[in-house]
């Protein structure tokens, strides 16, 4: 980069949790990366990250900084005295908060302090609560709070799908003009393919192994699908729910017919994409999705729970009651004995992720910037 593109570029902060340079071999959240690499061509951008970098983690094209502190308060405060430092430089003339707490809060509240147009994006934890799994922000009175003044004091503010903004309602956290603004993919890394059926059928399930994402009723859902059809399920995954998941499989004698993989690399996933036919997604409650967006963009038929872009989209998915296995496992049957409507599904997915591709993602969130 030349000093006269520098120069040229409007300066944006972004705020995040994490995600970038994180996890196992820096796998972070990919499609983050990818948006935030794609607005840098356009966009000086200072990415501020409310979490421990990877030491072997190498940034192109955008700065990072880390900030890392044991708990909320002294790490909001050391984000101030660090943003008002680098605000003397960079003169941001926006700032974007990925998930409403903390990150959008303070995105706002920076925003307000230095006359700098605040962005908010609502992702799905931040919008829900479930207190029998102890999930969701908005399980807080406190949360709830700043997440009302977050949104309402927000000069924009956008959410992931509608799914998410009828949480927000439901939970009286609520923004009359909410956009919604879902996270495309690659579609050149996760292309359309068109196999026939495989014998076995072939399933895949990619998610964090998690109570969230309830494996229970994946599991209990498979057996009954198993019982009628040959079958496998492929699992790509790991997390707190492992050996809950494990020993479901040996009680409900799966195990010739279940594979869990680990954790894989993203750059991996199109392979097991390519040997699927169809994606079983049986979360509680979802923000969008992006396993779900791949498997449309790759030809796999998804069924799941109606929640995130299934709730959504419901030309393109099958979605049933969440918890409901019976009904899953129905469904998935019934659809697997209509040759014609699984290949309308699959098309009204094709187009779906093509004309939301993660280009078309990071056009919406340029005119924010702009705008």
């Amino acid at each position: 980069m030349n000093t006269l593109e520098h120069i040229v570029k409007t300066s944006v902060a972004i705020i995040i949790p994490g995600g970038i340079g994180t996890g196992h071999n820096n796998i972070g959240v990919p499609v983050l990366e990818r948006i935030i690499k794609l607005l840098s061509v356009d966009f000086d951008l200072t990415v501020f990250q409310l979490y421990r970098i990877n030491k072997n983690y190498t940034v192109t094209g955008f700065d990072l900084i880390g900030i890392h502190s044991g708990s909320p308060v002294p790490r909001s405060l050391k984000f101030l005295w660090i943003f008002f430092k680098v605000h003397r430089q960079r003169k941001f003339k926006a700032v974007h908060g990925f998930w409403a707490v903390p990150c959008g809060f303070l995105a706002v509240l920076v925003g307000k302090l230095f006359k700098i147009k605040s962005i908010v994006s609502v992702l799905g934890g931040d919008a829900i609560s479930l207190p029998d799994i102890n999930y969701g922000q908005l399980r807080s009175p406190l949360y709830r709070t700043l997440t009302v003044w977050t949104l309402h004091g927000a000069d924009e503010a956008n959410a992931l799908t509608h799914y998410v903004t009828k949480n927000l309602k439901e939970a009286g956290v609520y923004r009359q003009d909410l956009k919604i603004i879902p996270w495309g993919i690659d579609t050149t890394l996760f292309a359309f393919k068109e196999k026939p059926v495989s014998k076995p059928m072939q399933f895949l399930h990619i998610a964090n192994l998690h109570p969230v994402k309830d494996q229970e009723t994946l599991l209990r859902g498979f057996r009954i699908i198993c019982n009628k059809i040959p079958a496998h399920l492929t699992i790509i995954g790991e997390g707190v729910s492992e050996a809950k998941v494990r020993s479901l499989i040996v009680s409900l004698n799966l195990l010739g017919e279940v594979t869990l993989v680990g954790l894989q690399p993203y750059e991996e996933l199109p392979s097991y994409y390519g040997r699927a036919d169809i994606m079983l997604h049986t979360s509680l409650s979802e923000g969008q999705s992006e396993v779900v967006t791949e498997a449309m963009s790759s030809g796999v038929l998804v069924c799941g729970t109606s929640v995130g872009l299934i709730d959504d989209l419901t030309d393109c998915s099958v979605g049933v009651p969440v918890g409901d296995y019976q009904a899953l496992a129905e469904k998935v049957l019934q659809l697997i004995t209509e040759p014609s409507r699984m290949k309308t599904i699959r098309e009204n997915a094709r187009m779906w992720t093509k004309t939301h591709s993660i280009q078309w993602t990071t056009g919406q969130i340029k005119e924010l910037y702009i705008g």
